[in-house]
């Protein structure tokens, strides 16, 4: 079941993806977004047996119903994010290509009309450090992420902790591995880097990670803040052993957003230490 939140209100019906592919037996949501007129975006795992296995992008109303399915292959669908701007899907993943002189070169980017006609393809594999094997996820390296804005496309490919950002051609404008500064975050108080949680950039282009720290005696969730071009790296809030369940979401608006519990949504502006609760908020 998938469940959408917008402003602390759930935006649209519940969406049950089982029951539109019948014969299913696993069913795994890879990521999703927000489309237009209420409707939601999905990157889906289907299992049907037998070696049957879909992985389509479906469009469900805000009432829960399917609009459309279509199969991106051979791109392999790591994030996505829908322009307004453009009436249009972004997304970021790798190829399922034989080997060849030219497999390093296909594109990660691909923007798609709603109804899966690909529009442009942006960013030649050979851009990152591993190409196409560039978005292995774990706990320490985080997931994949992408966000679109009006003149820019910022994305992170986590097996190197690359942070890219390119222009609406495709032409890449910075690019930093964070490695080694996440490496660093938080030594000087003796503790070492646990895991990487949320992954989200500002409109601007920072990179904001939250960081699960820890040492012999406890552990600390912090949220920094990283300025791709300069690598300055600068702290938006530390919670020691959990800080009540507070967890950041992503970036909204240009405020940092959390959940706490599970249960509530908090906000943090750029400017302020610490978090508050929206003046609306779900409550589960």
């Amino acid at each position: 079941m998938v469940r959408a939140y917008a402003d602390g209100h759930q935006r649209g019906a519940d969406i049950d993806i089982r029951k539109d592919f019948p014969g299913i037996q696993e069913c795994y949501v890879d990521t999703l977004t927000a489309g237009p007129d209420g409707t939601t975006l999905i990157a889906a795992t289907l299992n049907f047996g037998n070696d049957n296995i879909q992985q389509p992008i479906l469009t469900y109303d805000s009432l829960g119903k399917l609009l459309r399915s279509w199969d991106p292959a051979p791109q392999y669908v790591e994030a996505i994010a829908y322009s307004k701007e453009d009436d249009a899907l972004f997304v970021l993943g790798a190829r399922n290509l034989p080997t060849g002189p030219y497999a390093p070169n296909y594109p990660l980017l691909i923007e798609y009309s709603r109804d899966g006609r690909a529009l442009k393809a942006m960013v030649p594999a050979g851009a990152l450090k591993d190409g196409g094997d560039s978005f292995h996820q774990n706990g320490e390296h985080g997931q994949p992420a992408l966000r679109i804005t009006k003149n820019q496309i910022y994305f992170y490919a986590p097996t190197n902790r690359e942070a890219v950002i390119i222009d609406r051609n495709g032409v890449v404008l910075a690019y930093r591995s964070l490695s080694d500064i996440v490496e660093k975050m938080g030594m000087d108080e003796g503790y070492h880097l646990a895991q990487v949680h949320a992954v989200d950039f500002t409109d601007d282009g920072d990179v904001v990670l939250e960081l699960l720290l820890g040492n012999d005696i406890d552990y600390s969730l912090d949220v920094f803040r990283i300025n791709i071009k300069s690598g300055e790296a600068v702290p938006a809030h530390k919670s020691f052993n959990g800080g009540g369940e507070l967890w950041f979401v992503g970036i909204k608006d240009g405020q940092y957003v959390y959940i706490e519990k599970g249960q509530r949504l908090v906000i943090q502006s750029a400017e302020a230490q610490e978090p508050l609760p929206l003046a609306s908020n779900l409550i589960r």
